[in-house]
């Protein structure tokens, strides 16, 4: 199959499905191309076709079997091109964030099928729009994403991992305020922990506690942050899939996540991490406060989480979206 993959940037980030979904898909085999505009980042390797253009319009669209649209200003260029048929991948439900909400949601309402990336994410789209989609969630690159030695090892204290993403890029759904007000709560009674950041956008964080600023530019780089950690937390109030979670999961290291919906696919209280409610500050206070201090219990969810993540292949999710495109094929 010609399968054309229409995005306005492939920054580090949640692109990381397309960049993953993309070179599976090239590698069974298929003619997978990336359009973008001619001066969008491209941060991942990818090895497909990359076809740059002044701006994404019908005009610049080539032709394909399918096009997979992924954010709401990629799905009207490839819908009016009439060049190939369209299927909505959806990474995210727009209309919950973004400014243009009802342009975004608009771009549900075409007659081309979609595809979530989780049940919750699938019924945000059904109660938003009364359009039900295929679920096909993420996945994880356990080659990259695996267990390292932790740092404590050396050091004797603990050190928590957390992805920093700013609010004046309009990440206001990650919690980080939350999170930096229980390291506030736990710092007085465990004192023998370290918080280690990947800042995403570069920014600084007004937090009451010291941290540590790690540079991962890089797969490798982001799986060593993850792995050397002793304990990885995720407070997002919404997300449509979450990869972190699942990523630190097969790294190794213990989770502590909030309950952002689309991460219930793989996150199983008590068995592979600790879920608490989102915003909910003492929940994941009490959450840190236990596996810092409860060895047995935080090695025990280290392991489980990452023998659960095996499975969860990009492969298995190439398959399915490649078993979901022939079927259109032959419909």
């Amino acid at each position: 199959m010609r399968i054309v993959i229409p995005v306005l940037s492939l920054e580090k980030g949640g692109t990381r499905f397309i960049y993953q979904l993309a070179n599976q898909l090239a590698d069974k085999g298929h003619n997978v191309e990336i359009v973008l505009p001619e001066n969008s980042p491209l941060d991942w390797p990818l090895r497909t076709r990359i076809t740059r253009v002044k701006e994404l319009t019908p005009a610049s669209m080539p032709s394909a079997d399918f096009f997979l649209p992924n954010f709401y200003p990629t799905v009207y260029p490839a819908w009016a091109s009439k060049k190939g048929r369209v299927v909505r991948l959806s990474l995210g439900y727009e209309p919950l964030w973004v400014k243009e909400s009802e342009v975004a949601q608009d771009t549900y309402l075409i007659d081309a099928p979609i595809i979530s990336i989780s049940q919750w994410h699938r019924q945000m789209i059904l109660q938003g729009t009364g359009r039900d989609s295929t679920v096909i969630p993420g996945g994880v690159d356990t080659t990259v994403f695996r267990p390292y030695p932790k740092l404590s090892q050396s050091t004797g204290r603990l050190a928590i991992a957390y992805i920093l993403r700013s609010k004046e890029h309009g990440y206001t759904w990650k919690g980080t305020d939350d999170f930096w007000e229980a390291c506030r709560s736990l710092a007085g009674s465990v004192p023998n922990f370290d918080v280690h950041v990947v800042a995403t956008e570069g920014v600084q964080s007004q937090a009451p506690i010291p941290y540590t600023v790690v540079k991962a530019n890089t797969d490798t780089e982001i799986a060593c942050f993850y792995a050397q950690a002793d304990l990885f937390v995720s407070t997002s109030y919404f997300e449509a899939f979450s990869m972190p979670p699942l990523e630190a999961m097969a790294c190794g290291t213990a989770v502590v996540t909030t309950d952002s919906g689309g991460n219930r696919e793989y996150a199983k209280n008590g068995e592979n991490c600790l879920l608490v409610s989102p915003s909910d500050i003492t929940q994941l206070t009490t959450a840190i406060y236990n596996l810092l201090t409860q060895e047995e219990e935080r090695e025990r969810l280290a392991h489980a989480g990452c023998q659960f993540a095996q499975p969860w292949t990009w492969r298995r999710t190439a398959d399915a979206v490649e078993s979901l495109l022939l079927q259109l094929s032959c419909a």
